[in-house]
């Protein structure tokens, strides 16, 4: 029970740190709960979690046999850069003349459903492969996971409770600075914009870096 209880403890502590650092998935959260509404933000994040977990388990059970690393960033990356381009598209167009976004307001207008934008955003993070990998490697060469019964359960369970965790902040986070400085929402749309767009361009360069440019050599 108590090396349980551990593997829990870490898997929630590595997924709560993890998740805090400014990114895609935890800005979105943020700008759905100043923009629309929690329950939506929480539907959101909710997706946002399912998905790492499936991935955290496929790293744990596949990661030797086959190529996760440059395989699956091959197709995710073009994917991922075209969604994130729409995202900040629909930032900066949700910007209005009066500099002032309602709340309700719908910034994804083609992507309705914020269950579906937490899957389609979470499965098209690069980051979750090579981020998990590493720290399921770690773990084994220490001895703190193994594949004993109870093991990858009680650490997929402190993952997903860490994640959670961790997405709750910008969540309230940001129904809080919606809610009592509503005159800055239009600077918040437009940073968020900007982030999109950023972590775009960041992937287009490392799709060039690491593949297009071996390719064309």
């Amino acid at each position: 029970m108590g090396r349980l209880l551990r593997i829990f403890l870490i898997g929630l502590v590595i997924s709560f740190l993890g998740s805090l650092p400014f990114g895609t998935l935890n800005m979105t959260a943020f700008h759905i709960a100043g923009f629309q509404n929690v329950s939506e933000a929480i539907l959101f994040a909710l997706a946002v979690v399912f998905v790492e977990l499936v991935v955290v388990r496929i790293t744990l059970t596949y990661s030797k046999k086959i190529d996760l690393g440059n395989k699956v960033f091959f197709y995710l990356l073009p994917i991922a850069i075209a969604l994130l381009m729409y995202l900040s598209v629909s930032s900066f167009t949700s910007l209005n003349d009066d500099q002032v976004i309602q709340a309700e307001s719908n910034l994804f207008p083609m992507l309705r459903s914020s269950i579906l934008l937490g899957l389609l955003l979470s499965i098209l993070n690069p980051m979750h492969i090579p981020f998990w990998t590493a720290w399921n490697s770690v773990l084994i060469a220490r001895n703190r996971l193994d594949h004993k019964p109870g093991m990858y359960t009680s650490y997929i369970t402190g993952i997903g409770m860490g994640s959670i965790g961790g997405l709750m902040i910008f969540v309230f986070a940001g129904k809080y600075i919606f809610q009592n400085y509503h005159e800055y929402s239009y600077f918040i749309a437009f940073m968020m914009g900007c982030l999109y767009l950023g972590f775009a361009f960041y992937l287009l360069f490392q799709l060039y870096k690491n593949h297009l440019k071996l390719i064309i050599q």
